[in-house]
């Protein structure tokens, strides 16, 4: 007759209690699929108001400086540094009007219909006082300069 080598050391309650400290923990998968779902939304309805309030902001004070804003659509622009040096593309919706352009995250904007652009709120004022459904932009991305017509009014 074969004994388990614990049963040996230890008493038997003793070996089935280490035996049952030792067994993988349980995870309940609805639980952890509904914690993963309550994030995604949670994090796609912050985006969402951050982008509205900054707008919000820009339109009411007519200033962008220090932030970011979602000036053109599908796309958020900051001002690179040092200041006074342009603007960046910061995020951008995968399915937007930007993307669908070949806009990339990382992208230099240059000119809006031919106008420098130095700041966001040269942006903001350039775009308030120009509402064409149709604009130039030209970007910098590696040295190397391209144009890009966005509609805004897909915005």
């Amino acid at each position: 007759m074969t004994r388990d080598p614990a049963s040996i050391i230890l008493p038997a309650t003793k070996a089935e209690d280490m035996a049952r400290h030792m067994e993988a923990p349980r995870i309940d998968k609805t639980a952890t699929s509904r914690l993963l779902i309550g994030l995604a939304l949670c994090a796609a309805l912050m985006s969402g108001a951050f982008f509205l309030h900054v707008r919000r902001d820009a339109e009411d004070h007519g200033s962008v400086s220090g932030a970011s804003a979602q000036l053109l659509p599908g796309l958020t622009l900051e001002n690179a540094e040092p200041a006074g040096s342009g603007l960046i593309v910061t995020s951008m919706e995968s399915s937007g009007p930007a993307a669908r352009a070949g806009i990339a995250v990382g992208d230099d904007l240059v000119k809006i219909d031919g106008t420098p652009i130095a700041s966001l709120d040269q942006a903001s004022a350039f775009l308030t006082d120009h509402r064409s459904a149709r604009i130039t932009l030209d970007l910098r991305r590696r040295d190397a300069i391209r144009m890009v017509t966005l509609d805004r009014s897909q915005d």
